[in-house]
């Protein structure tokens, strides 16, 4: 048999690269594409580049790559991979700072412009800085001033956001909800860890704050923080409270991210504790008949087995529960489904659907503020539910009056949570 030629036995990324010489013109990027794992994946639209786990810097990237569509365009290969070269350089995958933004819409324009910068190879159409010069970028300009100009535009009412400019960058954002990949792209962890911070944060330095608070004052204080959340004075319905503080829900989609874990709470057992039933009594010709042993599948036996509970299950979807938390929640309320008839409601400030598991959950509507009571009246109102499990962070004033159905609030971390009623679990991971 003839030997194979090399070029045969070349991986596709290796082939593509020799294609375009692209060593050969940026032998500076040898390191970056070294530390990549390059993944033939024909969901995303053109390349993606994410962290392998969004949870770790550390972990690695992954590249992404719809080989079909640079068989159909080869002119832009080079292009954007630079483009993801880029991303990878300015630390919008492994800085925290980019992703705590108050905005996280306005900071993904803010890291495609900057990513676009100083490529000089062939791009697809798309965002340009020139697109956002009236509005004061300009070349040169880091992410973060990009993003500020960006926010202050927004805010004075002179920039309004396009649906269409997210439609039009160069790579896939979000693989994770594109089901492309178990990693997180730019957009994947903008929407895991966006906690409304402010550019203030950003500035803070660690110099002379003294020393590391020991775990008694940690725990004193988020004892105090859950104490304030749940109403000193009576909660969210104490008339101060309401003439004060006004809550907003906000109507965004709320993607939930995989972030790959596979545990979860014993449903039947933790029922069984929260809302306790009578077991009924039902006919079963498999099992045999007390008085006719022998003639099973003609006369039946009896069953006794408590009838699957109707539950309303209310899902937190303020803007403090982040991508990861909701994913783990969408994953348990799946679980639960199996032992349980359910409806769900998705509340922030406000509910914004209720509606029974068909399928898969997500993407959920929220962003605003957190309201516990929306959930807590939709219970009282509709009498055939015989108990309501709260998902939630436990980041909220609690209603002044009990409910009443029996309450299970599953929370999605072990802070300290202390409501007036109702039992308490905390989710895996």
């Amino acid at each position: 048999m003839p030997a194979t030629p090399a070029r045969l036995r070349q991986g596709w990324f290796d082939l593509m690269l020799e294609e375009t010489r692209f060593l050969q013109c940026y032998p500076h990027y040898a390191g970056v594409l070294a530390g990549m794992s390059p993944i033939a994946d024909d969901k995303v639209k053109v390349m993606a580049v994410c962290l392998r786990r969004w949870d770790n810097p550390d972990s690695g990237f992954q590249l992404l790559v719809n080989r079909g569509f640079f068989d159909r365009q080869p002119q832009f290969r080079a292009g954007v991979l630079l483009h993801e070269i880029q991303h990878v350089l300015l630390g919008h995958l492994t800085l925290v700072k980019f992703h705590c933004v108050m905005q996280p819409k306005i900071m993904e324009l803010a890291m495609e412009i900057s990513a676009n910068e100083y490529i000089h190879e062939p791009l697809p159409p798309g965002l340009t800085m020139q697109l956002f010069s009236n509005h004061g970028i300009k070349p040169g300009q880091s992410t973060m001033e990009r993003y500020a100009i960006l926010l202050a535009g927004c805010q004075s009412g002179r920039l309004r956001l396009l649906d269409s400019w997210f439609s039009q960058m160069q790579d896939t954002h979000r693989p994770a909800e594109a089901g492309a990949s178990g990693g997180a792209g730019v957009g994947d962890l903008l929407d895991a860890r966006s906690d409304g911070a402010t550019e203030k944060n950003w500035a803070r330095k660690s110099l002379g704050l003294g020393m590391k608070s020991s775990e008694a004052v940690l725990r004193q204080m988020k004892e105090a923080i859950a104490a304030h959340l749940a109403g000193e004075h009576g909660g969210f319905d104490h008339p101060l409270q309401d003439d004060k503080i006004l809550r907003r829900g906000k109507e965004l989609s709320r993607a939930p991210l995989n972030s790959g874990g596979s545990g979860g709470l014993n449903w039947a057992r933790v029922l069984r504790e929260a809302f306790p039933q009578h077991r009924q009594i039902q006919p079963d010709y498999l099992r045999p008949n007390r008085r006719f042993p022998r003639r099973v599948g003609e006369v039946p036996g009896r069953r006794r087995r408590p009838p699957k509970p109707k539950l309303l299950v209310g899902i937190d979807t303020s803007g403090s529960m982040n991508a990861e938390a909701l994913g783990r929640v969408a994953r348990e309320v799946q679980r639960l489904a199996r032992h349980a008839t359910l409806t769900v409601a998705e509340c922030d400030a406000a509910i914004h659907r209720i509606y029974s598991i068909s399928g898969p959950l997500g993407p959920f509507i929220g962003g605003g503020d957190t309201n516990f009571v929306p959930v807590f009246d939709e219970a009282s109102a509709t009498r055939h539910f015989e108990g309501l499990i709260y998902f939630t962070d436990g980041r909220g004033n609690l209603p002044k009056t009990p409910p009443t159905v029996p309450t299970l609030w599953a929370l999605t971390h072990g802070d300290p949570f202390h409501p007036k009623w109702g039992k308490v679990v905390v989710l895996p991971g």
